[in-house]
């Protein structure tokens, strides 16, 4: 079976590394599928070896204008060079998420065109991501075609649950949780690399929705431990925040180094061989695998929980219960007027730019989720209020000792360890996920070609877009 493989880029992290760890699933399947990958960007790791760089497929913005029929002709025309035929089928990546409305378009006419697409979506533009449906507002009644040659796959059961209403009386989505490969245990590099002790990595890219400000906020609490995150950002719109978080970690003099991972001299395993615990702190996820591979490399992870994406895995027997939910700290840190006045400011500018009327009593409701007996949750503010209390934090010991109590950064058992390490391991093997990925592909390369139908995108939004799930962090 041939397939082409589409997404936007294939820097490390995120995407690239399901993309990776699809083809390590099936380098150890009795099935081999043909793959190629379409990228708008080079590829510079080891696992991907059949690559075509497409002109016009990279993130866009208003002043690189590609046109939708000439990028469809350029995928297929790669497709074809590198598969010898056109492909079986289309496994495309985050289509709808704004990031690229040629892309969109393209492959909705693709869709029209017959070729079976399994639209994998890890993350919505609907979801606090207004700039990213601003951007498609040209092909917002193209974002979503259906008919019985597509599919669409979520990561986890609540998006699944959102799907499956967005395609009703159409042929159902699948749930498609991401494979977490086997760990690579590489050698200690401490004697030839200088790496900080008591490192606590945060193993990800630097975007917006990671929170780095809370990883600030714990190396201010704890000076005996030093914290870092693994790489900088490729979205050039979050470059100034991210320079910004590492000249103030810089005049705070805290225990934290930004981009760890961008050493050329350490590889990711060596640095998280090196670790003594893995952090997350991020405020939304679309799968959640930070939640999970820490375990497979015998490491305990700690920080911010987000109980809509990881009720999914403590069902399946994962102990999450030592993640705080919120970090608090007290209202009264902060001006009042200005909090209310931030929120009432973001929630109108977040329905107007997802082009909806603003709920009745929707200052109050966010209000009500951000603020609660007194304390407010730092993960939901933005930049500059982090930083006010960062510096408040960082000038007392009482406070200090409130986040590191909330944090509960100690050692976890090894009976705790090892029984999330197995029930990862059982629930989420990369020969499980060959298996269901190769029945979709199957399914999906023999179906029939129905005229295409568009569904509609408001379904989703009235899902995501809540006051209650305001948060400041991601809005524009």
């Amino acid at each position: 079976m041939k397939i082409a493989v589409v997404h936007y880029h294939l820097e490390p992290g995120g995407v690239t590394r399901v993309i990776e760890n699809t083809f390590d699933a099936f380098e150890k399947s009795p099935e081999r599928p043909h793959f190629v990958v379409l990228s708008g960007r080079p590829y510079f790791g080891q696992k991907i070896k059949d690559i075509a760089v497409i002109e016009g497929l990279d993130y866009s913005n208003p002043s690189q204008v590609t046109d939708p029929t000439h990028l469809r002709e350029s995928l297929e025309k790669a497709a074809r060079e590198s598969l010898g035929t056109a492909p079986d089928l289309w496994h495309v990546h985050n289509h709808s998420l704004g990031k690229n409305p040629a892309l969109t378009e393209a492959i909705y006419q693709l869709a029209e065109r017959g070729h079976p697409l399994l639209l994998h979506i890890h993350d919505f533009a609907e979801d606090g991501r207004p700039g990213n449906y601003r951007a498609l507002s040209a092909v917002r009644n193209r974002l979503y075609p259906a008919g019985s040659h597509i599919r669409y796959a979520a990561l986890n059961r609540r998006d699944h649950h959102f799907l499956a209403d967005l395609t009703s009386g159409h042929p159902p989505p699948l749930l498609l949780p991401n494979a977490i490969p086997e760990p690579v245990h590489a050698k200690s590099t401490c004697e030839k690399v200088d790496l900080p002790e008591q490192l606590h990595l945060y193993p990800v890219r630097a975007v917006r929705r990671k929170n780095l400000g809370e990883l600030a906020l714990l190396a201010t609490a704890h000076s005996d431990l030093h914290f870092a995150n693994s790489l900088g950002p490729t979205n050039p719109e979050f470059r100034p925040k991210y320079e910004r978080w590492k000249a103030f970690s810089v005049e705070r003099n805290l225990p934290l180094t930004f981009g760890i991972g961008e050493n050329s001299d350490l590889s990711f395993s060596e640095v998280v061989n090196a670790s003594q615990a893995l952090v997350t702190t991020s405020v939304a996820e679309g799968f959640g695998l930070g939640f999970l591979e820490p375990w497979t490399f015998g490491k305990n992870l700690f920080g911010r929980n987000i109980p809509e994406v990881t009720e999914d895995f403590a069902t399946l027997g994962l102990e999450l219960g030592h993640l705080y939910s919120r970090m608090e700290l007290p209202l009264d840190l902060l001006p009042g007027q200005e909090i209310e006045s931030r929120i009432a400011s973001a929630l109108k500018k977040l329905y107007v730019d997802y082009e909806r009327p603003l709920p009745e009593k929707a200052l109050d409701l966010a209000k009500s989720s951000i603020c609660q007996n007194g304390k407010i949750d730092f993960g939901r503010l933005d930049e500059p209020f982090q930083e006010i209390l960062i510096s408040i934090v960082a000038d007392s010991p009482d406070l200090a000792s409130g986040i590191r109590a909330q944090a509960n950064l100690g050692n976890l058992s090894n009976k705790t360890l090892k029984a999330n390490f197995s029930a990862v391991r059982k629930n989420f093997s990369q020969h499980a996920y060959a298996e269901r990925l190769w029945t979709v592909y199957k399914e999906l390369a023999s179906s029939k070609h129905d005229p295409v139908d568009n569904l509609d995108g408001h379904v989703l939004l009235k899902h995501f877009l809540n006051p209650a799930r305001i948060n400041l962090l991601r809005t524009e």
